[in-house]
């Protein structure tokens, strides 16, 4: 006869790994090589194939529903409220470096700009648009 485990057993289990995992990961992917076969022409079959299945069967949506504004709230709060000040911290030398260029372009548009007007729309296609334009063509690049 088969021994099964309650769920107690598992969950003390998992908690007990929970000690030593994160090295493990960690370790995991610092060894990791998935570029290549991630950016393969059968993973991105794979991963169309997929996407194309979850829609066809409405999976997005159901697990919104099913997850419900309750547990998005909690987890929202829980987990990223937790982290959200530290994550942005971390990704100030990015947005920095992402950044820069794209206020540099939208400020020199700035500089070049008609005065205002009187006219709403007028401001919005001669100073606004200009700028709105410059940010895009510096994001391209």
């Amino acid at each position: 006869m088969a021994v099964h485990k309650t769920i107690d057993q598992a969950a003390k289990n998992l908690e007990a790994a929970a000690t030593f995992i994160p090295a493990r990961y960690k370790e995991g992917v610092s060894a990791a090589e998935w570029e290549q076969a991630a950016s393969s022409a059968q993973a991105e079959t794979n991963y169309q194939e997929g996407i194309a299945d979850a829609i066809a069967k409405g999976k997005r949506q159901a697990g919104i529903h099913t997850a419900g504004n309750q547990k998005y709230r909690t987890n929202a709060i829980n987990k990223g409220g937790a982290v959200i000040g530290t994550r942005i911290k971390e990704a100030i030398p990015a947005y920095r470096a992402n950044m820069a260029p794209v206020l540099s372009a939208m400020n020199s548009a700035a500089d070049s700009l008609p005065s205002r007007t009187r006219d709403p729309l007028a401001n919005i296609n001669n100073r606004l648009i200009p700028i709105v334009l410059a940010a895009i063509a510096a994001k391209k690049r």
